[in-house]
């Protein structure tokens, strides 16, 4: 099943237990597993012209951070920068907030 935009990560079946954020309306995280950085989701724009069928969790695009370092767990804190090849999306996260880079 893929889900929409309106469906976010912290909706889904089975991820209730992973303590799935919101950073932003397009970016989420969650802790899963024994992982000691979280798992995050994005709204990837480079697949806005991929029809959900071809896709697992429609434009909802995840990715692990272990090649971060886990500055701080609440409020989050993540170095260095995020960047999604896919879209180039690419941010920071500090204080528990998204920034643009």
């Amino acid at each position: 099943m893929g889900y929409t935009h309106s469906t976010p990560p912290t909706d889904w079946p089975g991820l209730e237990m992973t303590g799935v954020t919101r950073l932003t309306d397009d970016i989420y995280y969650g802790w899963v597993a024994a992982e000691d950085t979280p798992l995050f989701w994005h709204w990837c724009a480079a697949l806005a012209d991929v029809a959900d069928s071809h896709t697992a969790s429609g434009r909802w695009v995840a990715a692990g951070t272990s090649a971060h370092t886990l500055i701080s767990r609440d409020p989050l804190h993540l170095e260095p920068s995020l960047l999604w090849s896919c879209c180039g999306l690419h941010g920071f996260v500090r204080a528990g907030q998204w920034t643009n880079a």
